[in-house]
């Protein structure tokens, strides 16, 4: 899927990721790289707010199941069912959230359960580093996203 109709996408459908001025970055099959200012996005200290690093984290994890279920030719619906952050410390500028897609196996089961009952789980994890680390977030992880997301009716992309 391209980038910029993935933007316009969760745009349109998330109407909060325009609000917290999120940017689809970079994405590779195996990590998807979104980012942030901190300007909408911080509280009263002038550090970021927990509310929306978190949302930011979700947004790269549910993007990069979406974006995998684009991989393998289908389509369905990604929800979150649970999801925990840790907060490590303080976010000072903008920022990024990259999200990683686990393991090979993990896909695989993914992939054969979407084939098998069109429906599937997937644990994803999403770290939040500052923007000056860039699309390979090198440095300090700042939180750190764990959720587990539910896709459901998946099919094959019509067309």
């Amino acid at each position: 899927m391209d980038l910029t109709q993935f933007q316009k996408r969760i745009n349109d459908t998330i109407p909060l990721t325009r609000a917290l001025a999120v940017t689809v970055d970079h994405y590779d099959g195996e990590r998807l790289v979104v980012s942030a200012p901190l300007e909408p996005n911080h509280n009263h200290q002038g550090t970021g707010f927990g509310g929306s690093l978190y949302s930011v984290a979700v947004v790269a994890a549910w993007g990069s199941v979406e974006l995998k279920l684009a991989d393998f030719g289908l389509t369905g619906n990604v929800v979150v069912q649970g999801g925990e952050m840790n907060y490590l410390g303080p976010v000072a500028e903008d920022f990024v959230a990259m999200a990683e897609l686990p393991g090979a196996a993990d896909l695989a089961r993914l992939k054969k359960s979407l084939d098998r009952h069109g429906k599937g789980r997937l644990t994803v994890k999403a770290g939040v580093y500052p923007a000056s680390a860039g699309i390979d977030a090198e440095g300090e992880v700042l939180a750190s996203f764990e959720g587990r997301f539910v896709v459901q009716d998946a099919r094959p992309v019509a067309g």
